[in-house]
């Protein structure tokens, strides 16, 4: 039996940025000056930071004949761009992930044997652990003992037209018991999945075929791209490549992105289909899926009917092809979010209306996704699989979609790297969702070139194994 003899954790660097949504909706600012910004979400430093990684090593021994004496599996943890919004775990920072690997991971783990993925992953998935933070102190209600007797002074103060002091918030140092970060469990679960791959002699797509009992994998999975704000030359390098499914696009400026009225996202779809029948001929039919980010019903104030009426300009704009919108609003709760989109779903099946609608913000966990396959309040559900913590989870979603009749996008984040890229394809491999998210960065060559590569990679060496 494959026994994991250490645990090895080095700081590592995303391919994209950690982003303050919140800041860059509220008050469009250049991207130059975002480096430096002052952020409205806790946890930013600035409202752009180069996103941080951790790489997670598993060194193994006892693998199979032929195999190296020892191996290390690696996986990287990593969360998404727009951290700390709509439920997410807060930024992620390295020094943190490796403190949490050390204290929680590495104990668990050091030594154990590899019984299978499934079992593992899980059990690290409700690991905990304690750590000391500061937070500000809690206030006495109604007045002081203190503000008696500095009443006569602040009194004094106030008649002279003095200025009062701000007074710094107390603090206090407390401890407390709290889950790992969904980074860290994304990261180590990619590990251990490629630990049971290498001791079994086998790919990563074929341990979750196996464990989950579904069919061995034998098929691409249709790739959809992203390309951030270079929305016109990034399309063409999607058309150049015959994606399934883009741009994907980028929401962080909705005065010059959208208009006020939605006219100028209107207007790009119209370019975008124009540019698709130039580049790409008859017989290539992509879907144009748009993330707005929530930006539709930030324009329309939460109005339902407008934001439907919008939805309708857009779905005419982009015939002949099918549309997706992914996230038309983004509401202060699950519960609000999910009635609100189901009440947009029936809204356009009312009208006939053929364009889907993605969920992603408050889909971040299993339950959060279950709860939106239960109310049919979605058509199609991003599974943003660095918030959903350990790959299992992600499994089990993109199942829950495919019982439940909702298309399951296997999705991920742009400040994703290489190693969390290639897992996040065989997960998809094995469990065939409508769509897998090309990552990581928003160059766009370099993300289809290594989703694409690693899905023939992969199915090449199954099938070789596996002949009919």
């Amino acid at each position: 039996m494959t026994r994991i003899v250490r645990v090895i954790a080095v700081p590592a660097a995303g391919a994209y940025y950690t982003e303050d949504l919140a800041a860059l909706q509220s008050n469009p600012i250049p991207l130059a000056k975002r480096y430096t910004a002052t952020p409205v979400t806790p946890g930013f430093h600035h409202v752009r930071q180069v996103a941080e990684a951790v790489s997670v090593g598993l060194v193994l021994e006892e693998l199979p004949a032929g195999a190296p004496s020892s191996a290390v599996a690696w996986g990287d943890c990593v969360a998404v761009a727009y951290s700390g919004k709509a439920g997410r775990d807060p930024v992620f920072r390295a020094e943190d992930g490796l403190a949490t690997i050390a204290r929680a991971v590495g104990p668990a783990l050091q030594g154990r044997e590899l019984t299978g993925f499934r079992e593992v992953a899980a059990e690290i998935d409700t690991l905990r652990e304690r750590i000391e933070i500061v937070r500000p102190a809690p206030q006495p209600k109604g007045m002081t003992r203190r503000d008696l007797l500095t009443a006569p002074a602040r009194l004094l103060r106030a008649a002279r037209g003095e200025e009062e002091k701000e007074e710094e918030t107390p603090m206090e140092r407390v401890t407390v018991e709290r889950r790992l970060h969904t980074a860290v469990r994304y990261g180590v679960s990619q590990a251990l999945l490629q630990a049971v791959a290498l001791a079994r002699g086998v790919t990563m797509a074929e341990v979750i075929a196996h464990e989950w009992g579904l069919p061995l994998p034998d098929a691409q999975v249709p790739v959809h791209a992203q390309c951030g704000a270079d929305r016109y030359a990034g399309a063409d390098k999607m058309i150049a490549r015959r994606v399934a499914s883009l741009p994907h696009a980028l929401v962080d400026d909705v005065p010059n992105q959208l208009g006020a009225a939605g006219d100028k996202l209107t207007r790009y779809v119209r370019w975008l289909k124009q540019r698709i029948a130039e580049l790409g001929g008859p017989d290539y039919r992509p879907t144009i899926h748009l993330d707005v980010h929530g930006a539709l019903g930030q324009i329309f104030e939460n109005n339902l009917g407008r934001v439907l009426g919008q939805l309708y300009a857009l779905e005419s704009a982009a015939k002949p092809y099918p549309l997706r919108i992914e996230s038309p609003v983004m509401m202060e709760s699950r519960a609000a979010q999910i009635e609100a989109m189901k009440t947009l779903c029936d809204y356009a099946r009312g009208r006939k209306m053929q364009v889907q609608l993605v969920a992603d913000e408050w889909a971040n966990t299993l339950e959060d996704i279950q709860a939106f396959v239960d109310a049919q309040a979605a058509h199609v559900i991003q599974i943003k699989m660095p918030d959903l913590g350990g790959v299992h989870n992600a499994i089990d979603a993109v199942l829950a979609c495919q019982v439940g009749g909702v298309g399951a996008f296997l999705g991920g984040s742009c400040a994703e790297t290489d190693l969390s890229a290639r897992a996040a394809v065989h997960v998809a491999l094995a469990t065939r969702p409508e769509i897998v998210m090309a990552r990581p960065g928003m160059g766009v060559d370099e993300g289809i070139s290594l989703v694409q590569n690693e899905m023939t990679r992969a199915l090449a060496w199954i099938r070789a194994r596996n002949p009919l």
